[in-house]
C-alpha cells in the first residue's frame, strides 16, 4: 500500500539520520548561552575561545562590510560587545552547519549554501522593513531552514544531487519534486535534523512549517517564507529567471509588498548579498 511504503521511506530516512554528524558541542552551547536571559558577554566569549578555529572564523567574519562596525575589531570580547549575542550566536551557526565546505564544493553544495545564505540576507532585511520579528532571529531562521536539504545531501549525496538538478532548473515546487523522487521532503528531514541537532523549537516550526498555506504561518515563518520567495526571485541556489514577474508570490503578497515596492526591497537584498559575500561565501 502506498501509505506503507511511505512510512517505510520515513524509517529509512530516520535510520540514515544515524549517519549524520552532529552539531559541534560549542555551537550547540553558545545557541544555548546567547539565547539565555541570564547571558553575560564574559560567557560567549570563553565558549568560543574553546575553539581556536571558530573564534578565528568569527572573528574574522565580523568585520566584514555587512555588519558595518566603525573600526576593525581584534578581540572575540570586543565582537561580541559591539555586535551582540545574536549577531555573534548567528556567526558561530554559519561556521558550525556541517557543510562539505572543503576545497572546492561540488555543485549540490553551491545550490544549498547560495540558496541559505541568500534566505538569511532577505529574512533580516524583510524584518527590519515589515516590523514585529526580530532581524538576527530572522537571518538564524533563514539560515537554517533548509536544513533538510542540508541533511539529504550528507546522507544521500548522488540520489539528492539529481533532486538539486531539477529544483535548480525550475522544473516544478521543490517538496514535490522531493516527494515524487524520494518519497518525502525537505521539511520533514529538516525537522528531523533539528530534533536530532537539540536546537529550539521555534526553529523547528520554520524549518517544518515554511511551505505550509500562508494563512497557517507565524510571523516569524512567513518572514523566512517571503526570503525564501525573494532568494528564488534572485537565483540563488536557482538558474536565474529569464521572464520578468507578473505578480510577487504569497508570503510578499501577504506581507504587503507589491511589484513597484518589490524593487526597492529587491535593491537593498542584493547589495545585503554583496556585502555578505565574506561570511556566506
Amino acid at each position: 500500500m502506498p501509505e506503507e511504503t511511505a512510512r517505510q521511506k520515513v524509517e529509512n530516512l530516520l535510520e540514515m539520520m544515524g549517519d549524520l554528524p552532529p552539531m559541534p558541542e560549542v555551537a550547540t552551547k553558545v545557541l544555548e548561552v546567547a539565547n539565555s536571559e541570564d547571558a553575560r558577554v564574559s560567557d560567549v566569549t570563553r565558549l568560543i575561545a574553546s575553539d581556536p578555529g571558530l573564534a578565528t572564523k568569527v572573528l574574522g567574519t565580523c568585520n566584514s562590510a555587512y555588519y558595518g562596525l566603525p573600526q576593525r575589531v581584534k578581540t572575540l570580547s570586543r565582537a561580541v560587545g559591539l555586535l551582540g549575542f545574536k549577531t555573534v550566536r548567528n556567526l558561530v551557526l554559519v561556521h558550525s552547519l556541517p557543510f562539505n565546505r572543503s576545497g572546492v564544493p561540488g555543485f549540490a553544495e553551491k545550490v544549498i549554501w547560495s540558496h541559505a545564505g541568500g534566505t538569511a540576507v532577505a529574512a533580516r532585511i524583510l524584518a527590519s522593513e515589515v516590523g514585529g520579528v526580530d532581524a538576527e532571529e530572522a537571518l538564524l531562521g533563514g539560515l537554517i531552514h533548509d536544513a533538510g536539504r542540508l541533511a539529504l545531501n550528507l546522507i544521500m549525496p548522488e540520489k539528492y544531487e539529481k533532486v538539486l538538478l531539477k529544483i535548480y532548473n525550475r522544473e516544478g515546487d521543490s517538496t514535490a519534486i522531493e516527494t515524487d523522487l524520494l518519497g518525502f521532503d525537505h521539511t520533514l528531514a529538516g525537522q528531523l535534523v533539528m530534533r536530532k541537532w537539540g536546537l529550539p523549537d521555534s526553529l523547528v516550526s520554520i524549518v517544518r512549517d515554511h511551505h505550509n498555506p500562508i494563512e497557517e504561518l507565524d510571523p516569524p515563518v512567513l518572514i523566512v517564507r517571503a526570503a525564501d520567495e525573494v532568494s528564488w526571485i534572485l537565483g540563488q541556489g536557482v538558474k536565474a529567471e529569464e521572464e520578468s514577474m507578473s505578480e510577487l508570490p504569497p508570503a510578499l503578497t501577504a506581507l504587503g509588498f507589491t511589484l513597484e515596492s518589490f524593487d526597492k526591497l529587491e535593491e537593498k537584498v542584493s547589495v545585503g548579498m554583496e556585502q555578505s559575500r565574506d561570511i556566506f561565501g
